[in-house]
């Protein structure tokens, strides 16, 4: 059976995807990284919204690193269990999903070109008021953070001949990424 991977930043759409394509191909299980997660990027010492861009890349780079082991470990237990799942999230990266291009595991990236989407996502989105508790200068830094993994992950994915897409137009976006998984 078929690991379906959708990697991407936060608030792109990803997991509204996988429940949905879960439902409609009959997938039974859908695994998402936030809960195997066992640190949060904001518990880390002396960390700042308000730092250069650099930095809030790094920052979140240096968390879905430590996420790395755990996914490979996640993406065996998958690939053993001889049934089709969906597994979503921000963490999902190129590098790791090339080690498994042997197997039968497919991926895709759903990347937003743009922060204004992304800003707009984070502000109406459920669970919104973590992020609209924030200062604006904070907000910003949570924006582009999301926007600058998003491009980096584009990158990735293309140096590793991995599939993207952008999230919009979002009315698509399950048909689209379905497509890219189920073909």
């Amino acid at each position: 059976m078929t690991v379906y991977a959708i990697g991407g930043s936060s608030s792109v759409g990803k997991t509204t995807v996988a429940e949905r394509l879960a439902a409609r191909h009959g997938v039974g299980e859908v695994v998402h990284v936030d809960d195997l997660r066992t640190h949060d990027l904001t518990a880390s010492p002396g960390h700042s919204w308000l730092r250069p861009d650099a930095e809030l890349l790094e920052a979140l780079l240096a968390s879905t690193a430590r996420l790395q082991a755990t996914l490979a470990t996640e993406l065996d237990r998958l690939s053993a269990l001889g049934r089709s799942t969906i597994i979503e999230g921000e963490g999902i990266q190129p590098d790791l999903l090339h080690r498994y291009a042997h197997s039968d595991c497919r991926v895709v990236y759903v990347i937003e070109p743009g922060e204004q989407a992304l800003w707009t996502t984070l502000a109406t989105r459920p669970g919104s008021s973590r992020f609209l508790a924030l200062s604006p200068p904070e907000r910003r830094g949570v924006v582009r953070m999301n926007h600058l993994y998003g491009q980096w992950l584009r990158t990735e994915a293309e140096r590793y001949r991995q599939p993207w897409l952008s999230s919009r137009p979002w009315d698509t976006l399950d048909r689209r990424v379905g497509e890219c998984l189920f073909r």
